[in-house]
């Protein structure tokens, strides 16, 4: 089952007809209103939507405007939003009445009227948006023809395909044919969204050359259709046409006009709309770090999981909407993988079973399914994943295109080329940053798989973009493996307690000759700051490692962790006189060790006894300048900077 398209042309003759046959009393429309409010607030259950204050707005409004009987049509509510608007000198805000809730009042109105007085009969119709208006007043400007052939289209539209002929030459000579490309309609039935797209752009096409009738349509129309996109500079008129073209080769198969003047036009799509642009990596890196989210807040987690959704599975905006709970699973070993309808996907796909890359969105996932999409209140119909605060239904595309600019505006995030992230970008930004060698490394194949195109050529020239950033990072990784490795390469790689624990206990060499392999391994590879050699092991100031870790037992630090932060800060000692067994030859000096058992504590421990957010956590830690020191993974902090 296909996506339902609102606001079809074939309704647009209910719409000619008026809201209400007789105007409403302005104190009866005033009670409509604050009853439709209370149950709008009762309905959603936020506090801070205050409907009935908006109500009591409209009244306002209603009696300082003079008004005593209100037709509630598209043009009552387009002169509240100018009149809103343009009282500069806050006539209708005060304290109790915000400029911010004047400008949401037109919206509650025709809300209230379409969701209960139309349901009560006490309207005709519901009332249009601004847009929609607009919408069908271009369409009822059409030629009765011409409307016929729109409403026919959406309902039978079909795909249309190119097919070679050849084609003699004037002189007759059959050994040099030309190939001319015949359009054919063929059986298959566009989708709904496809079918209003060309709808879309053949109205358009018809506002720009000053014609009201698809039948009145000429060659010179075409012609200067292309030199206005010209003009304005506008790159994907191919595109443009080739939409424009599907449509009247069908209306034209069916009758609706007697010639087809877009027999010429190729229906071949350029991607011109595609726009070439991504999130660099040190981007996305912050959009995925989840230490900087408020789990608390549920717009917080819906905006971030939007984010990680379109970039993990690089789906369309129109996909990732569309997504409901019932779509996501768990396998037998704990793995989420969500199912992609067939109704859902651009164009004619199979449906896709499609599993998660990244961890963080499947924490993500599973935070928001099991304790945050409950808070936005849905409906026990309402089985959309991504939800709205306002309504509880899904998020619209436009608010979540909002949501998404303001959540990497927050975090500083631009695009490649310096622009405002939107939704779509994000499936660019998977195709770019995860090509092999990089990232997770897919081949082509494997990214068009991921991408769902049916050409591999479609994912190479428009998704995995040819930019200097993705240059220098596939030939510094190119570089690195094609490097020759030499045998000082592993040996400068490998600790040296390897290598002797491995002597030692697999070879059976005796001290002495581990003793000299040492030294002279430590005049080759080491750094002489990294890790200091001290012979003099009887200094009473060092401790063993096995000391060591008794007194940070509770801090819980691993042995590498001590190791790697002793020989870092030059608190360590080598023993180059010991045995060879790993680990046995570190020495810490004591003073520090007993700094650390003493006066440190676990940051992780410290917030929870505090029962601070992980954000609130580290913004304190920040403001209050407190001491705090990391070993390996591990914060801590001074004790006595807190207490």
């Amino acid at each position: 089952m296909y996506a339902t398209i609102n606001n079809k042309y074939g309704e647009a003759d209910v719409y000619a007809k008026p809201v209400v046959i007789k105007a409403i009393p302005k104190e009866d429309f005033k009670g409509y209103i604050l009853m439709a409010a209370e149950k709008m607030e009762a309905r959603t259950n936020v506090s801070r939507n205050n409907f009935r204050m908006r109500a009591r707005l409209l009244g306002l409004y209603l009696d300082k405007i003079g008004i005593q009987e209100v037709n509630p049509d598209e043009n009552f509510i387009r002169s509240m939003w100018e009149n809103l608007k343009i009282k500069e000198n806050r006539e209708f805000a005060n304290k109790v009445y915000e400029w911010e809730t004047c400008k949401k009042v037109p919206r509650f109105t025709r809300d209230a009227i379409n969701e209960f007085l139309y349901p009560q009969g006490l309207v005709q119709r519901p009332v249009l948006k601004e847009i929609v208006s607009q919408k069908y007043d271009k369409f009822l400007e059409l030629t009765q023809n011409s409307r016929e052939a729109v409403k026919w289209f959406e309902e039978n539209g079909k795909r249309v395909e190119a097919i070679p002929v050849f084609v003699e030459n004037k002189d007759g000579d059959i050994s040099n044919q030309l190939i001319r490309m015949m359009h054919r309609v063929t059986k298959r039935e566009l989708k709904p969204v496809t079918k209003s797209g060309k709808v879309e752009h053949a109205i358009r096409f018809l506002k720009a050359v000053n014609k009201n009738g698809f039948e009145y349509i000429t060659v010179e129309d075409v012609k200067k259709y292309e030199s206005i996109c010209l003009q304005r500079g506008v790159k994907q008129k191919e595109d443009y046409l080739a939409h424009v073209a599907t449509f009247f080769i069908n209306i034209y198969d069916k009758g609706f006009i007697k010639t087809n003047p877009l027999a010429h036009v190729s229906l071949k799509m350029n991607g011109g709309a595609v726009k070439k642009d991504f999130i660099t990596e040190d981007g996305m890196t912050k959009l995925r770090d989840l230490t900087t989210l408020d789990k608390s807040n549920k717009e917080d987690v819906r905006d971030r999981l939007v984010v990680m959704l379109a970039y993990d599975l690089a789906v369309r905006i129109s996909e990732l909407l569309a997504l409901n709970v019932s779509d996501f699973r768990k396998d037998e070993q704990g793995e989420w993988y969500v199912t992609l309808k067939p109704e859902n996907q651009k164009g004619y796909k199979d449906e896709e079973t499609m599993y998660f890359w990244f961890d963080e969105t499947k924490q993500l996932l599973d935070l928001y399914l099991t304790k945050i999409r409950k808070q936005f209140n849905p409906g026990p119909a309402i089985d959309s994943l991504i939800l709205s605060n306002q309504t509880g239904k899904c998020l619209s595309s436009t608010y979540c295109s909002t949501r998404v600019k303001m959540l990497c505006d927050k975090f500083g995030v631009k695009t490649y080329y310096e622009n405002e992230p939107s939704p779509h970008v994000f499936r660019h930004t998977f195709a770019t940053l995860n090509i092999e060698p990089i990232g997770l490394s897919l081949s082509l194949y494997d990214m068009a798989q991921r991408l769902r195109h049916s050409k591999v050529e479609t994912t190479r020239k428009h998704y995995i973009h040819n930019n200097p950033y993705l240059k220098k990072i596939k030939h510094a990784v190119q570089r690195k493996n094609s490097k020759v490795r030499t045998p000082f390469d592993g040996l400068n790689e490998t600790p040296l307690a390897d290598f002797e624990h491995w002597m030692s206990d697999k070879l059976g060499m005796d001290s002495d000759f581990i003793m000299k392999f040492r030294i002279q391994h430590k005049k080759v590879f080491a750094d002489p700051q990294e890790t200091p050699v001290d012979q003099s092991l009887n200094n009473s100031n060092y401790i063993s490692e096995e000391e060591a870790l008794g007194l940070l037992k509770d801090l819980k630090i691993t042995a590498l962790a001590l190791r790697n932060f002793s020989i870092k800060k030059g608190h360590a000692l080598i023993d180059l006189n010991g045995n060879g067994r790993y680990g046995k030859r570190f020495r810490y000096l004591k003073e520090v060790v007993e700094d650390l058992s003493k006066n440190y504590v676990l940051a992780e421990y410290l917030r929870s006894k505090r029962k601070l957010s992980r954000r609130t956590f580290y913004r304190l830690l920040e403001r209050e300048k407190w001491r705090a020191i990391r070993i390996g993974k591990v914060l801590y902090v001074n004790r006595l900077d807190y207490a």
